[in-house]
């Protein structure tokens, strides 16, 4: 079973106009609509758009709790567990116009320790060969708690997968992660030296590698992809075929393929293939990659093997 963390979702509040954005003046939208946001729910949305179940666990609450639910029930494979909270659900607000996105992220709701107990009781109940993916921002009271969260699920043989704050991840290596996906700017952070071409980002992933993670995914600002893996390190460019439809949940679409392949062929480099599929699919996607779009790249995304 796949399950995801989003410790800190949101409720995302859609305008989208056709003039660009004026500060200090009215504007005025054309459509607008809602998404249940995080990182975590996003890698959820993809693998039930591939039809793979998930178990979705995090924090809700407040008067947004029910509407959160009510956006994700027409998701046939997203089994949501969340804890609720007192606190509200934050209310992210993105502004989109043809030529530009503007977000306004909210702060979020205060964590207490018996939310966080509730949390760590449920992903105490995975066992060996389940996958849990943290995914999203991790607040900075909450980090020792998920950090022995995470390593108990280790320690039990889950599939640890990590996507979240630099300073998380880097704490938890050496304990044995399945995944971390990252990108060039929270690397840089993990490592104590500079990142400022290809080779560098190589020799970072080695080092992570090294520390313990079986699957690191690097995803650059040009949507250019790295795996380091135990077959070596592997690239692929994340296709290009016009303007981007869509900023928003390329790496979590990256994560969502390459775990959904990865359950079928245990292959990392055929897994990362299919990844990077989901990535292009969703940049070209209103919304979150679909399977129709992901088929319509998988046959033109090529591996290229860089070093043993």
């Amino acid at each position: 079973m796949i399950c995801t963390c989003t410790l800190n979702p949101s409720l995302d509040y859609f305008m989208e106009g056709d003039r660009q954005l004026q500060p200090g003046k009215l504007n005025r939208s054309q459509l607008e609509y809602y998404e249940a946001g995080g990182k975590g729910i996003n890698v959820s949305i993809v693998l039930n758009n591939l039809g793979i179940p998930t178990r979705a666990f995090g924090f809700i609450g407040g008067f947004t709790k029910d509407f959160y639910i009510d956006l994700l029930a027409k998701y046939e494979f997203i089994r949501p567990n969340f804890t609720y909270t007192e606190g509200h659900t934050r209310i992210n607000v993105k502004l989109r116009n043809q030529d530009e996105s503007t977000d306004i992220n909210a702060t979020g709701p205060y964590i207490t320790d018996v939310d966080m107990q509730n949390l760590m009781g449920k992903v105490s109940r995975l066992s060996e060969g389940d996958y849990l993916v943290l995914a999203g921002n991790t607040q900075d009271y909450l980090v020792e708690d998920v950090k022995k969260m995470l390593q108990d699920a280790v320690r039990e043989k889950v599939r640890v997968c990590m996507d979240t704050d630099p300073r998380l991840m880097k704490d938890m290596l050496g304990a044995g992660l399945f995944m971390i996906k990252t990108t060039p700017a929270e690397l840089s952070s993990m490592v104590d030296f500079p990142l400022d071409d290809e080779a560098a980002l190589i020799k970072a992933g080695r080092q992570l590698h090294d520390d313990g993670v079986q699957n690191v995914l690097i995803l650059s600002e040009n949507r250019d992809a790295l795996l380091v893996c135990d077959k070596g390190v592997y690239g692929a460019a994340l296709q290009r075929e016009s303007k981007a439809v869509n900023t928003v949940g390329t790496g979590d679409a990256l994560v969502a393929g390459f775990l959904m392949d990865y359950l079928r062929s245990r292959e990392p480099v055929d897994s990362f293939r299919f990844g990077a599929s989901c990535g292009s699919a969703n940049v070209y996607s209103r919304g979150l990659a679909t399977r129709e779009k992901i088929d319509s790249f998988y046959e033109t995304t090529k591996v290229r093997k860089i070093s043993d």
